[in-house]
């Protein structure tokens, strides 16, 4: 069976629709004890949900790019190298390093890589490591509000279809 991804922005509610009847209904985020989680509808359609709780839609890619470590941890542990952006949203990305980075949560990296749309728009983000697993690193974005070509690629990039 089909797992419906709702986002929850506010991290408080989130509304369902039924596919069967239309019907909808706004849920507390706290009444999901589960991902994916059971739901029935009154008309007595059931399907499953999965809640994210982010604030921005996130889009599964496949961007090669480079990243660089910089900032006042660069110079005692210093990276740079190939990636690919795995996923993207208006606050962060994951990406996927060659080799194991050498990267650690709060570090600052610039991540340069080019959108697969029609312009192929390039993209120059600096961003705040949040997680290292492996070859995988999950980074938020500094300057989510500055009027920037990256950040407006980006938004446009990120609209749904």
């Amino acid at each position: 069976m089909e797992v419906k991804k709702l986002y929850s922005p506010d991290n408080a509610t989130v509304t369902l629709v039924c596919e069967q009847c239309g019907k909808t209904r706004v849920i507390n985020v706290s009444a999901v004890k589960s991902n994916p989680q059971k739901v029935r509808c009154s008309c007595q359609h059931e399907f499953f949900i999965s809640i994210e709780m982010r604030k921005f839609y996130r889009k599964q890619t496949k961007l090669a790019g480079e990243y660089v470590h910089i900032g006042e941890n660069a110079s005692k542990r210093p990276d740079r190298g190939h990636m690919i952006v795995e996923d993207l949203s208006r606050s962060g990305l994951r990406l996927r390093t060659e080799r194991p980075p050498n990267l650690r949560v709060n570090d600052t990296i610039q991540a340069k890589f080019i959108l697969d749309d029609a312009k192929r728009s390039e993209v120059t983000k600096r961003a705040v490591v949040r997680r290292v697993d492996g070859y995988t690193v999950g980074a938020e974005f500094l300057d989510l509000d500055a009027y920037s070509a990256s950040n407006r690629a980006l938004v446009a990039y990120l609209m749904p279809r």
